[in-house]
């Protein structure tokens, strides 16, 4: 019965890691539109920088670790900060 519960639970957080992982990046999608559609003032670059080079600490930390809702999550998530850098890049340099 107990192991019955913690698969219930372990698939459940499993749902919300995708979810979340899939929704969250959502928040980004303003950011890139600003950085294509002008030269993004205060627009920190760096940070998104930063932000590129942890998702890819995480992403090889989910590979080795075969986590795929962190794999999706954190492929999203680059994917994302290289759209704000390259957006921002196309109207910077």
């Amino acid at each position: 019965m107990v192991k019955k519960q913690k698969n219930k639970s372990k698939l459940l957080s499993e749902k919300f890691a995708y979810a979340f992982g899939i929704v969250g990046n959502i928040a980004v999608l303003p950011q890139i539109i600003k950085a294509w559609q002008s030269d993004a003032p205060g627009l920190a670059v760096s940070t998104w920088i930063l932000f590129t080079f942890i998702g890819i600490v995480w992403l090889w930390y989910a590979i080795e670790h075969k986590a795929k809702p962190l794999i999706i999550a954190q492929v999203i998530g680059i994917t994302c900060n290289l759209a704000v850098i390259i957006g921002w890049s196309i109207h910077n340099l």
